[in-house]
């Protein structure tokens, strides 16, 4: 059996890391992982992680997400030397919290050029192979914060939001070309970006100037939510991994969705039953 080629993003640390990791290190070079980090100077990490691996089941690209050029570069480049892609992984993405006022025009555009249109842009840019041959994957990684809503992330939560649309939608027209859309949605994750949250909200509650009601509820989300260890369980970056190379990888006809853990999916489904929106309303309240 001739190695699936893997093209990744964000594999210098966290979810991206751990599965690029996780398929390099597949046996019988069942994978070839093309894994893309922002900067090659941010691939320390993971060239420690994979050892022996590198150069031989997997390689490391520089790729920013918001450049068009880097894209296409990337793209061609693997075409060019394999001759397919077989499965796209989009990790890449960008966190942080504010009072929703106080969030520049800059900074929204920023991460939903991160998060958003670096997920579509790519995901373009691999189709029409799939499309051709008839067959592919492509993983995105989005969060539960995409399908229940973040107090004081609300520009994070909106991006993941669109990329479940965005995903959905594109399911359903792909199945007819044997192309499967998996949208993984974990919930907190011990990775870099969950302790930038940490810090994020540190600085909020420093603010003397904050607002008494936004301090209170800024203050109840960190000491009830996975932010302070709170009533969410945190999963290990490996874990996450793990899930997405048995649930969407290896399995011949992965499912669209995937909750991780699974028991998530509980706090969707009363979600999705809530048509007036008020349940989802409380629900976050009880957080704050």
């Amino acid at each position: 059996m001739s190695s699936q080629i893997v093209l990744m993003t964000g594999c210098s640390s966290g979810i991206g890391l751990a599965t690029a990791k996780r398929l390099a290190l597949v046996p019988n070079q069942r994978y070839i992982v093309i894994a893309t980090v922002i900067a090659i100077s941010e691939k320390t990490d993971l060239v420690s992680a994979v050892g022996d691996a590198l150069n031989k089941t997997i390689f490391i690209e520089e790729l920013d997400v918001t450049k068009d050029n880097d894209i296409t570069s990337v793209v061609d480049k693997t075409l060019k030397e394999y001759g397919r892609i077989d499965i796209l992984i989009n990790v890449a993405g960008i966190c942080f919290v504010e009072i929703p006022e106080r969030v520049p025009r800059d900074m929204i555009e920023k991460i939903f050029n991160v998060n958003v249109f670096g997920a579509m842009r790519l995901t373009q840019a691999v189709l029409s192979q799939m499309k051709k041959r008839k067959d592919g994957k492509i993983v995105t990684i989005t969060s539960l914060s995409g399908r229940i809503a973040m107090p004081y992330a609300e520009m994070y939560s909106s991006t993941k939001f669109a990329l479940e649309g965005f995903f959905e939608v594109l399911a359903v027209g792909l199945r007819a070309f044997n192309i499967r859309i998996c949208v993984v949605e974990p919930g907190p994750v011990a990775t870099s970006l969950l302790h930038g949250l940490v810090k994020n909200f540190d600085a909020i509650l420093d603010d003397e100037s904050l607002n008494i009601i936004d301090r209170r509820h800024v203050q109840g989300f960190v000491d009830k939510s996975a932010i302070g260890e709170g009533q969410y369980n945190v999963m290990m970056a490996d874990d996450v991994a793990n899930s997405i190379v048995t649930r969407c990888i290896e399995a011949e006809k992965p499912d669209l969705r995937h909750f991780l853990p699974e028991h998530l999916g509980e706090m969707v489904q009363t979600g999705i039953a809530d048509l007036t929106g008020e349940k989802i309303v409380e629900n976050g309240q009880s957080l704050i």
